[in-house]
Order: structure tokens, then sequence, then C-alpha cells
């Protein structure tokens, strides 16, 4: 016979709030708790999910599905959002490191593809190097100008950006 499981009942897990004892058990004999999301749904998580330690190897559950899933698509965007801020940090500090060795309007061009979407135009500037080693502007989908058979220098003249 299982031991009796601490009362869990008022004990707040991230937006979950543990109503009441279920009557299911977990394959290992762990006790399922009713929950209560800050939402109004209610959600029957087993026992050993229930824990304030959001670092440790065994997944916890802090809300309900739907905002669960809401929690999910949240933590995606703020580490897309960080890494778009990282990659154009990173193409300004390449892009200063050319000044005076690519055309001045290279340097006025959309740090990254985002960048060039959401200012509306079509061609960015990293300031880095190309699988083929050249240096130019890239097209929003559609890689570099050099590779794709276009000439950087239609922007302004350029200095040699390499072989091919």
């Amino acid at each position: 016979m299982p031991s009796q499981p601490r009362n869990r009942v008022g004990e707040v897990y991230g937006k979950l709030t543990v109503l009441r004892l279920s009557e299911r058990r977990t394959k290992g004999g762990n006790v399922f708790w009713w929950c209560r999301c800050s939402c109004g749904r209610e959600r029957e998580v087993p026992g050993d999910k229930l824990s304030h330690n959001t670092s440790r190897k065994k997944p916890v559950v802090i809300a309900c599905l739907a905002c669960a899933r809401e929690l999910q698509v949240e933590a995606v965007q703020v580490r897309n959002d960080r890494d778009e801020q990282e990659r154009r940090e990173e193409a300004h500090r390449n892009r200063s490191a050319l000044q005076g060795q690519v055309p001045d309007s290279w340097l006025r061009l959309a740090l990254t593809d985002a960048h060039a979407r959401e200012l509306g135009q079509v061609l960015f500037f990293r300031g880095t190097r190309c699988l083929r080693n050249h240096l130019a502007p890239y097209r929003i989908n559609g890689g570099c100008l050099a590779c794709a058979g276009q000439r950087p220098s239609a922007l302004t003249e350029a200095p040699s950006s390499g072989s091919d």
C-alpha cells in the first residue's frame, strides 16, 4: 500500500494552484492533483511534475495546456529577439572595422535580413564574407550578390572582393 501523499492543497506552482487530490495514480505510484490555472482552466497533474525547481532534469508543469503553449511561444519570441539583437550588434562591429574598405553606400544598408524587412529594403550588409569569400551585400532570401552573378558595384564602385 503506497504511503499517504503530502497535502499540497493551496500550494502554487507557476500559474497552477493545487485544488484537490485526484483518484488517479501514475505507474510509479505517484498521485495526481487537480490544479486550477490562473486563466481558470483546470488540469490534472502528476505530483512528481509539481515543483518550484525549474532547473531540474525532469520537466515541471506550471500552467494549463493552453497557457503552457502561450508561455512556450513567448519564450521563443524572446529568444529570437535576443538572437536578432546579437546579430545586429555583431554586424555593426564588423562594419565598423570595414569603414574605408567598402563603399559607404554598403555601410548605409540594413544590418541583417530582418532589419532590411523592417525597413522595407531588399539588400543588407553584415560585413562578413560569404562561403566563396566575397565581401558584398546580400539580397533577402537570395544570398550574396557576387555569388548570384550580380555586380555589387551596381550600388557603387567597390574594391576587389575576393576570388570565385
